[in-house]
C-alpha cells in the first residue's frame, strides 16, 4: 500500500504542477503601462473602451511589448458601435509600430500553442485584400505567414458580417521559446486575442477527468511492476 500511495502522490504532483503553468491571456485583468507613465487595469467592461497609447502590457506573468511605437489594449471593436462585443483584445496599426513581442516577465521559456486572430487587413476597418504580409516568428528566426482576416470580431466597420476570429494552432517551432515576435509589412489593422501559453488548444472531444487519468496511470505502473517481477 505504501508503494501505491507513493505512485498516487507522484502522479498527483505531476498533474498539479503541469496544470498551474498553463495560461490563457485574454487581455482581461492585466495592467497596461501607458506612454504617459500611467498604469491602468484592463477589463471587458472598462471605461474608456480601450487605451491606444500602450507601451507594454502584463497579464499573469506574460509581457506584450510594443516595439517602435505604441499599441492598443481593450474593447477596441466595441467602440465602433457594437456594444455586444465587450471583449478585450490587443490591436495594432503597423504604420506606427515595428513589432509586438511576447515573452515571460521572469525570462523563462514557454510554449505558445494557440492564438485568435481578429484582424489582419490592409484596409482600415474593412475586408482583407488577401495580400496581407503579416508574420509570427520565434526567437530562433522561424517565421510563419499569418492568414488574412477581415476587420473585427463579428462585424466589419460597414456593419456587414465579417469573418470573426481566425483560430491559429501553432506548430512545435513555437514550443520552448524565449520570445515570439509579430510583425507586418503592409497590414493597416491587426488584432489578436486569447493566447494559450503552455496549454494545448481546446479539444472538441471531452478529455477524461483528471482523477481518472491519474488512476489509469497508477494502474499502468502497477501492471508494469508486476510484469517485471515475473
Amino acid at each position: 500500500m505504501n508503494k501505491i500511495l507513493q505512485y498516487s502522490t507522484a502522479a498527483l504532483f505531476i498533474f498539479l504542477t503541469s496544470s498551474t503553468q498553463a495560461l490563457i491571456i485574454d487581455f482581461d485583468g492585466g495592467v497596461a503601462h501607458l506612454s504617459t507613465c500611467v498604469n491602468v487595469s484592463t477589463s471587458d467592461t472598462m471605461t474608456p473602451f480601450y487605451y491606444g497609447n500602450v507601451d507594454y502590457y502584463i497579464e499573469d506573468g506574460v509581457r506584450f511589448d510594443f516595439l517602435g511605437g505604441y499599441g492598443t489594449v481593450g474593447r477596441y471593436y466595441d467602440s465602433f458601435g457594437h456594444p455586444e462585443l465587450q471583449n478585450s483584445v490587443v490591436h495594432a496599426h503597423w504604420a506606427s509600430l515595428a513589432s509586438m513581442r511576447i515573452s515571460m516577465v521572469d525570462g523563462s521559456l514557454f510554449d505558445l500553442n494557440y492564438v485568435d486572430l481578429s484582424s489582419n487587413t490592409t484596409s482600415g476597418g474593412g475586408a482583407a485584400s488577401g495580400t496581407e504580409l503579416s508574420y509570427i516568428s520565434n526567437n530562433s528566426g522561424f517565421s510563419q505567414l499569418l492568414p488574412s482576416s477581415d476587420w473585427g470580431l463579428d462585424y466589419l466597420f460597414t456593419g456587414a458580417a465579417g469573418d470573426g476570429i481566425e483560430r491559429l494552432w501553432l506548430p512545435t517551432q513555437f514550443d520552448n521559446v524565449e520570445f515570439v515576435d509579430i510583425t507586418s509589412d503592409n497590414a493597416y489593422c491587426f488584432g489578436l486575442d486569447n493566447f494559450y501559453i503552455n496549454e494545448p488548444p481546446p479539444d472538441p472531444i471531452p478529455a477524461p477527468a483528471p482523477m481518472t487519468l491519474i488512476s489509469a496511470g497508477i494502474f499502468g505502473l502497477l501492471i508494469t511492476r508486476k510484469a517485471l517481477k515475473h
